[in-house]
């Protein structure tokens, strides 16, 4: 394959992500249920959906940074770690850094409820571990950005490991080890660090099929669209009708595969699919879903007094915002670590080997 292998509906995938967070936030916390009170019927699918969809971002994100070490590795003969982590804090972190400033001066004014201490956890990207004041409804969505953050420190360092000597079974060995440990923990009833090491798995086998052989990825690229519905269907299927137990081994052992087959195998070889993940609206929406699925928590809470309806006004207005902040404030600052990634790249190539 070639070094650079962007999957172009990869961003469509990233709308249809955080629709899925956002209909789990929607359906069990804007006070919907008070109307139609047989929602709670459902609320453990509505969860689980929700859930996928953070489970494809972390696919996405594994896929996209692997490939971007691959292709710079390929170019350069090397990779420069700190041109990596300039990218990578110009995307992540002043967004999320905007948006916590915004809940401070909330909070400030009494209209939403965020300690200090919440907010600094959420800040130095500790909301998914079991800290005893966690990071409240508001910031507690950073639990995934939280995952996002700790393997970008971890998952270099593996990289390169791997790759000295063209060794890329190391990380299929590190992903067996972690399987192996996920459901060792989850045997003994270590249910939260079993999901800890779970999540890794997503976002490792997302990169492992950034770096699939020409012919594995082309195969996998040109899956029939009765394979891809099959994949689909199997992993609807199962997120509906699991009992939790199960769903907690499928989701180790099965689910980051369905993932990759249905994401990166999307059949856009058939042109009603094509159209549909090619769509440029779509795509677009896809772009600024960053923003949206920090910005939608706020539009999300349930708020004494408001109607379940005002929160589709609020999701609109985020959708909005986020179309302003991805052009006036996002964009720029990607241009800031690009230009940055740049100098420190033509740095690091200047040295003399050591």
């Amino acid at each position: 394959m070639s070094a650079n292998k962007r999957i172009e509906h990869i961003d469509v995938w990233r709308f249809l992500a955080v629709i899925l967070v956002i209909q789990e936030h929607f359906w069990l916390f804007s006070g919907i249920d008070r109307d139609f009170p047989q929602i709670e019927t459902y609320s453990l699918q509505i969860e689980r959906f929700g859930e996928m969809g953070v489970l494809i971002f972390f696919s996405i994100s594994g896929f996209v940074i692997c490939n971007g070490l691959n292709s710079e590795k390929k170019t350069t003969g090397n990779i420069c770690l700190s041109a990596f982590c300039a990218r990578r804090f110009f995307r992540i972190v002043p967004p999320m850094w905007l948006y916590l400033v915004t809940l401070f001066a909330l909070n400030a004014v009494d209209i939403i409820k965020i300690s200090g201490e919440q907010l600094l956890t959420s800040a130095a990207f500790l909301c998914n571990l079991p800290l005893s004041k966690g990071c409240s409804w508001y910031a507690g969505h950073t639990w995934s950005l939280a995952y996002e953050e700790q393997f970008y420190l971890l998952f270099p360092l593996l990289f390169i490991w791997a790759w000295r000597g063209e060794r890329n079974w190391r990380l299929v060995g590190a992903m067996a080890l972690l399987i192996g440990v996920a459901l060792a923990l989850l045997y003994r009833g270590q249910i939260f660090w079993s999901e800890y090491c779970t999540y890794f798995l997503f976002l490792l086998t997302g990169c492992l099929s950034a770096l699939l052989p020409f012919h594995w990825m082309k195969r996998l690229r040109n899956l029939s669209l009765l394979e891809w519905l099959a994949a689909t269907l199997l992993l609807v299927s199962l997120l509906t009708f699991l009992p939790n137990k199960q769903d907690a081994v499928f989701k180790i052992l099965l689910y980051p595969l369905l993932v990759q087959l249905i994401v990166f195998g999307t059949p856009t070889h058939f042109p009603p699919i094509k159209r549909f993940f090619h769509h440029p609206h779509l795509s677009y929406l896809g772009r600024i879903s960053y923003c949206v699925y920090l910005w939608q928590e706020l539009a999300t809470a349930y708020y004494t007094g408001v109607q379940w309806w005002h929160t589709l006004i609020y999701l609109a207005l985020v959708f909005g915002f986020s179309a302003l902040s991805f052009t006036y404030f996002e964009q720029p600052l990607l241009r800031v670590g690009a230009a940055l990634s740049t100098k420190l790249k033509a740095r690091a190539n200047a040295l003399p080997p050591a």
